[in-house]
């Protein structure tokens, strides 16, 4: 198959630095050891795998988790294949004006949202009031809307079926759920496939071919298929391991008569353009000031 196209889910952040404790903790003892430590130059080297990727700040300090817009916008300047996504946690004082600094004076281009992690309900008020200046700008917007490892997280908050409100209320604004919204797989499909603007990506499910498998087979069902976009969830994974995870999930489903999902279908998704779906595909039309502590 083609090179893969656009990898919609990427992280950078340190261990110790940017990933602290208590999730910095709990990676270790979930999972027996660090993921979350990825420098500059390991990004790159990574994201080198697809023609272009898109890299998530994360504002979760809740859970310890602070890779802040200006590292991202900082790793991005200069190099077209990379787009930055900014973060904001609602709750923090003059959260829209902290978007709109990441927009017009950083240049990032999409807004990381993940309620469970920085403990506020999709439909609060200051959430609404952030994607208000999202639609604006025109941001994408990603969802981490399912579980995680952590005991630091409001799970509570993190089920897909509390982001139907939030498409009918800004319809023309572009979302996707990430993880499949993992383990509620059926109910984000669920969501997205009656909002025409909304997407899922598969980031993160190649260790999981059962519960990867089940999705597609529902994403088939639903007629959404074409709503799936490619995402590594590095450094928790790599194009190279989801490609491999697409196909094996895919062979599954045939094999146990789910559904017949060719080989051909799974390439479509590895070779989706997700930046013109994200209308990302055009850059700025005016370059941003230059993040602080960028050197020419």
């Amino acid at each position: 198959m083609d090179a893969v196209k656009v990898d919609v889910h990427t992280h950078l952040g340190e261990h110790g630095t940017h990933v602290r404790d208590p999730l910095a903790s709990d990676e270790i003892k979930a999972w027996g050891s660090v993921s979350w430590d990825v420098r500059p130059d390991d990004h790159a080297a990574a994201a080198a795998s697809a023609e272009s990727a898109i890299v998530l700040a994360f504002d979760a300090e809740p859970v310890g988790v602070v890779v802040d817009n200006e590292y991202v916008a900082r790793h991005v300047q200069g190099n077209d294949r990379l787009i930055g996504f900014a973060s904001v946690n609602p709750n923090r004082p003059e959260a829209p004006e902290r978007l709109d600094h990441a927009v017009r004076a950083l240049g990032l281009r999409g807004l990381k949202l993940g309620p469970c992690y920085q403990h506020f309900h999709p439909s609060d008020s200051s959430a609404l009031d952030l994607l208000e200046v999202a639609a604006e700008h025109r941001l994408p917007v990603i969802w981490h809307q399912g579980t995680t490892f952590t005991p630091a997280a409001m799970v509570e908050y993190a089920r897909p079926l509390q982001l139907d409100p939030v498409a009918r209320r800004f319809p023309d604004l572009p979302m996707w759920i990430a993880h499949m919204g993992h383990p509620w797989a059926e109910e984000a499909l669920s969501v997205i496939r009656r909002h025409e603007n909304f997407y899922i990506d598969i980031s993160a499910l190649d260790t999981r071919p059962w519960q990867l498998a089940q999705a597609l087979t529902c994403a088939s069902e639903y007629r959404v298929f074409d709503r799936i976009l490619f995402g590594s969830d590095y450094p928790f994974s790599t194009v190279e391991r989801t490609v491999a995870g697409l196909f094996r999930s895919a062979a599954l489903c045939r094999r146990l008569g789910m559904v017949d999902i060719s080989d051909e279908q799974i390439e479509g998704i590895c070779s989706r353009d997700s930046l013109v779906l994200l209308r990302l595909a055009q850059p700025p039309s005016s370059p941003p000031m230059q993040p602080e502590g960028h050197q020419q």
